[in-house]
């Protein structure tokens, strides 16, 4: 988190490959909240109050990352590779747990070392209990302890955390509520590390 560092860590527009290693998209099963209107709204302002800190163009859109799944390929070689019979494994166990749908609230800026996000609340346990049936079918490619979170953007600098947190604790915004009512397959092209989301596949939660 930001407040356990003294800065923030930059990304830059640009190609990494020692990342890649040749593979081209990157998966991630994730809440697709890009529309809704008034989640939007809150985006977008919460994104103009960090103005001056955020890296771009940054074109992915709002959205809640639920489960990583890694790089989509044909044979599995790396650790963070994820095929696509992992993809109908976990997809059939969607079927199977016929999950309702649930509310989140979003709202509260807050911060990792490299990217700003908005908080979410899930008093009903909806996301553990989606993220545990994807896992029947396959593990998660994570390198930190899962914490939901909808993504403001990347930072363009370094800058000192006291002052980012200073400029966060100064956003003013009432949370909102919003029903999950589907969990999305998306996909990037790993070149863009700021690039558009694509959904290949929609699953729709029982009302």
């Amino acid at each position: 988190m930001l407040s356990q560092v003294p800065t923030t860590i930059p990304a830059e527009i640009r190609d990494y490959p020692e990342w890649r290693c040749g593979r081209e998209s990157y998966a991630v099963w994730v809440l697709r909240c890009d529309q809704s209107r008034a989640i939007h709204n809150l985006f977008n302002a919460a994104r103009e109050h960090l103005k001056g800190y955020l890296l771009k163009p940054y074109h992915r859109q709002p959205h809640i990352t639920l489960f990583v799944c890694g790089f989509l390929v044909e044979e599995d070689q790396y650790n963070d590779d994820f095929t696509q019979t992992q993809l109908d494994a976990q997809v059939q166990a969607l079927d199977k747990a016929n999950s309702q749908s649930f509310e989140i609230e979003i709202g509260g800026m807050n911060s990792f070392a490299s990217a700003p996000f908005l908080e979410i609340r899930d008093p009903e346990g909806g996301i553990p209990r989606l993220r545990e049936v994807l896992s029947r079918g396959a593990p998660e490619f994570r390198t930190a302890p899962y914490r939901p979170h909808l993504t403001l953007g990347l930072y363009a600098e370094v800058f000192p955390s006291e002052k980012v947190l200073e400029r966060m604790a100064a956003f003013s915004s009432e949370p909102l509520w919003w029903r999950v009512e589907r969990v999305s397959l998306a996909r990037y092209r790993a070149k863009e590390i700021a690039g558009e989301l694509s959904y290949e596949y929609e699953h729709w939660l029982k009302p």
